[in-house]
């Protein structure tokens, strides 16, 4: 078992713990991505220890190493070393339709960890973003444990957690679902094909997953109607929303509008079903590596048929990587701009500032007049320019030595008004 503590700057915490693997020969453990959320910011991920559910329940700090690049899983790494078997991987095999499967994973709590066996055969076998396969019912067992074929003992996948299973963690100003206590039986687990990688290349220090980036939004499957005025032969295909200026796609070429129908030469798919093309598109993407080149099959104004090599970037950093700044005099917590933050909602591309993640209530952020408000933009301090968190934080140190008198914000609302909140310091 894998277990920490939620914790947020003003101190509200929730206790938060799934099962996990023991993968490699250096104590590391796979867990599910869900169980450490990617929009928490790791900050606030405090006391993680491993579990081991022997004799006394012993529990062994733990660092938390990073996240795959498909953003399935985690990996944690135990500070003392476990003397647990690692997973086996020398004997695996394929998911077959009919095929009885078999898991094996570990009761709640309450029932002490003990270990518990599931049976169940497999109904369908769906390739979406990640192929899953479905058994028959619940009766496999809980989240993040191994799946074997019944009768060769193959190793064959991985259960996965089952979304409805969650708790709204409120710790960033919004409804954050994390997987607290998996339900006993799953019925969806993860291929071989998805896990191997996961399970073969395990990381021995912590690391930054690099994730492909074309810097295109936006996209939409390729409906009937638009197949039949273009004479498109293939049921598959996806509409460019927008793409990014001075991203990847931009500065190969692409356009709004293109249609891609291949990538690297193969088609998307073979379904009609629109769901299902973006899922191949999503699949197809997150193969791809940062710094190679793609060959993008596209469609322009439904008469140009191109081909359009482009170099894969690097997906830009998330918001909930970007660092946190407190300042407890304000009861105010903020954090530097990503750049989602400013895409998303139009900004210049050279906009500066930071973004407001946390106002503690009662506090003087909160009581001020025009209160400030998570999700506010801080551009500037009494007529000072903000660049940055660590800059707001050494202008509000700078203030208390004076006398008290408002401090002057000028914002960006999340309606993309500009306002001027006076704050006064206690």
């Amino acid at each position: 078992m894998v277990q920490y503590t939620a914790e947020n700057e003003f101190h509200k915490t929730r206790q938060v713990a799934g099962q996990g693997i023991v993968v490699g020969d250096n104590s590391v453990v796979l867990v599910s991505s869900d169980l450490i959320p990617e929009d928490m910011p790791l900050t606030y991920v405090k006391h993680l220890v491993v579990q081991i559910p022997q004799g006394a329940l012993r529990k062994i700090p733990a660092t938390y190493l990073g996240r795959t690049v498909n953003g399935l899983f985690c990996y944690v790494q135990a500070r003392k070393r476990l003397r647990l078997p690692p997973l086996n991987l020398a004997h695996h095999g394929q998911a077959q339709v009919g095929e009885q499967v078999c898991s094996i994973g570990l009761l709640p709590k309450d029932q002490g960890y003990r270990p518990y066996f599931g049976v169940n055969r497999i109904k369908a076998i769906v390739p979406l973003v990640h192929p899953l396969a479905l058994t028959e019912m619940f009766g496999l067992t809980s989240a993040t444990s191994p799946v074997y074929d019944y009768h060769t003992g193959a190793l064959i996948g991985i259960t996965v957690p089952n979304p409805g299973e969650s708790l709204s963690l409120e710790l960033l100003g919004h409804l954050m679902p994390v997987l607290v206590k998996d339900p006993q039986q799953e019925g969806i687990f993860l291929t071989w094909r998805t896990v191997a990688d996961a399970l073969r290349h395990v990381p021995t220090r912590p690391f930054h997953a690099q994730r492909p980036w074309l810097g295109v939004l936006d996209e939409v499957p390729l409906k009937p109607a638009l197949r039949r005025l273009y004479h498109i032969r293939q049921h598959s295909g996806i509409v460019i929303g927008s793409v990014i200026a001075g991203m990847p796609a931009a500065r190969a070429g692409l356009r709004s509008q293109d249609i891609i129908l291949t990538v690297n030469g193969r088609a998307l798919g073979h379904s009609p079903i629109a769901s299902m093309m973006l899922e191949h598109f999503m699949r197809a993407m997150q193969r791809l590596r940062p710094g190679e080149i793609v060959k993008l099959g596209i469609l322009r104004h439904g008469t140009q048929h191109l081909t359009i090599p482009v170099k894969v970037g690097l997906m830009p950093t998330l918001p909930s990587r970007e660092p946190h700044y407190y300042d407890s005099r304000l009861g105010l917590v903020v954090r530097n701009l990503a750049f989602a933050d400013i895409y998303s909602r139009k900004l210049p591309a050279t906009q500066q500032g930071v973004l407001v993640a946390l106002v503690k209530t009662g506090s003087p952020a909160a009581l001020g007049q025009t209160p400030l408000q998570p999700g506010d933009i801080i551009t500037q301090v009494n007529a000072e320019p903000i660049r940055g968190g660590k800059q707001l934080l050494a202008l509000l140190k700078a203030d208390r030595g004076k006398a008290p008198k408002p401090l002057v914000f000028l914002v960006i609302k999340p309606d993309d008004n500009t306002a001027v909140c006076r704050i006064k310091p206690p």
